[in-house]
């Protein structure tokens, strides 16, 4: 009777553990990871086209892919690639809604940029699918 109290204990265990572990490595959930290179270099070009996007909205000029750019800083920041203090965080960072969707936009786009020159404008397509990606 001991034994067989034991051995049902010990079939239930080795069920527990491969279901748990089975939801722990679920492929179906989607990976957001790169490469500190591609980060980096994505920080480079974003950072500097921020700055480029807010001094013309400034001046007065109507730029379009600034929001586009804010989700890709956000993101960085999210990703620890770009410090920024947490009194200093953009109010758009933490407006932000996090998805699926955002989420997949920024990774596409810190993947263009990575492919492109950072001193041309070759990223500005980037910025283009970017901007498509988030609508």
């Amino acid at each position: 009777m001991k034994l067989l109290v034991s051995l049902k204990l010990l079939l239930i265990t080795l069920i527990l553990s491969g279901v748990l572990s089975g939801c722990s490595i679920n492929p179906t959930q989607p990976s957001y990871k790169l490469d500190s290179y591609t980060l980096t270099h994505s920080a480079v070009f974003t950072q500097r086209e921020t700055i480029n996007a807010l001094l013309e909205e400034a001046a007065g000029n109507q730029n379009i892919s600034t929001a586009t750019l804010l989700n890709n800083y956000c993101d960085l920041v999210e990703r620890h690639i770009i410090y920024v203090s947490a009194d200093n965080i953009p109010q758009q960072c933490s407006d932000r809604t996090v998805n699926h969707q955002t989420r997949t936009c920024a990774m596409k786009f810190h993947e263009c940029t990575r492919l492109c020159s950072l001193r041309s404008n070759d990223c500005q397509s980037c910025v283009r699918r970017a901007r498509e990606c988030l609508e």
